[in-house]
């Protein structure tokens, strides 16, 4: 019979190096990286596309979920949220 898991469990996230607790028995958490954009480190807004889906570029398109106007060009991300392995 294996044993329930108590207390902590930690995973650190592949992409920002975040690490991330959660009480058991949790295996897995999604890190907030993807919130926030890599060159200024504030928060993104959430894209709202605001042409017809046959006018993008698909290999970009319709794929951007965040953006970041805070400088000059915006950033556009396409990250979706990180799925950590917990221990």
């Amino acid at each position: 019979m294996p044993s329930k898991k108590v207390g902590k469990a930690v995973g650190v996230c592949g992409v920002c190096g975040q690490t991330l607790t959660r009480d058991r028995p949790a295996d897995i958490a999604y890190c907030d990286c993807y919130r926030y954009c890599p060159n200024c480190g504030r928060a993104m807004t959430p894209y709202t596309p605001d042409l017809n889906g046959k006018n993008y570029d698909p290999e970009r398109g319709l794929k951007v979920l965040f953006v970041c106007t805070n400088h000059s060009p915006p950033y556009y991300s396409t990250q979706k949220p990180v799925e950590v392995q917990l221990l």
